[in-house]
């Protein structure tokens, strides 16, 4: 009895471990301004088939551990916008993205004037003054 509980006992902290992480694999990569190539921190990387999902460091490094198939990353990140990559995982994937910064655009007023300022996706600042 003694060496069935053992052998359970091996079972279960040495071999079950490693063959449930042996059917994952890696996806990892960088995300960073489309622009400047500065990494993004915090960006949300998330896979929708699992639920499964990290966010960047500082250097826009992320890592997650997925099954093998067919998946789908939903990467994002405040003030860019939107990436979704799908791909079949057969193996450790590596999956860099750049992401584009979304258009902003702010509304001055002042007196009787109204003043839009306009940033598009390469930073260039547009200008357009209305009289009301």
């Amino acid at each position: 009895m003694r060496d069935l509980i053992r052998f359970i006992v091996f079972i279960t902290i040495v071999v079950l471990p490693q063959s449930i992480q042996g059917q994952l694999l890696s996806v990892s990569g960088y995300i960073k301004n489309h622009i400047s190539g500065q990494a993004i921190e915090s960006a949300a990387i998330y896979e929708s088939v699992s639920g499964i999902g990290t966010i960047t460091n500082k250097d826009g490094y992320y890592r997650l551990l997925l099954n093998e198939g067919k998946q789908k990353l939903k990467i994002s990140s405040i003030g860019y916008e939107s990436v979704i990559s799908e791909f079949i995982m057969k193996s450790d994937t590596i999956i860099s993205i750049d992401m584009k910064p979304q258009n902003l655009a702010t509304k001055v007023v002042a007196g009787n004037r109204q003043q839009n300022d306009t940033v598009d996706s390469e930073g260039k600042q547009s200008t357009s003054k209305k009289q009301k």
